[in-house]
């Protein structure tokens, strides 16, 4: 990983790796291929850190 990239990745500003870019019903998600943290896409080349880690974003949990 160059410089640049981790510096980039610390301002939240990812790569995706295209082949693990998936659509969950709402957004394209994925692992950026620098740092491995899970990012959506939230642009046309503009991907960012997802704000929620579990699958079920915006759902209550059981109980």
């Amino acid at each position: 990983m160059s410089v640049f990239q981790a510096f980039a990745c610390m301002l939240n500003q990812h790569q995706p790796l295209r082949r693990d870019v998936t659509w969950n019903g709402r957004n394209y998600i994925g692992v950026c291929r620098h740092c491995d943290a899970r990012i959506e896409r939230i642009g046309r080349r503009r991907w960012r850190r997802r704000k929620s880690e579990d699958a079920g974003e915006g759902q209550p949990t059981p109980r």
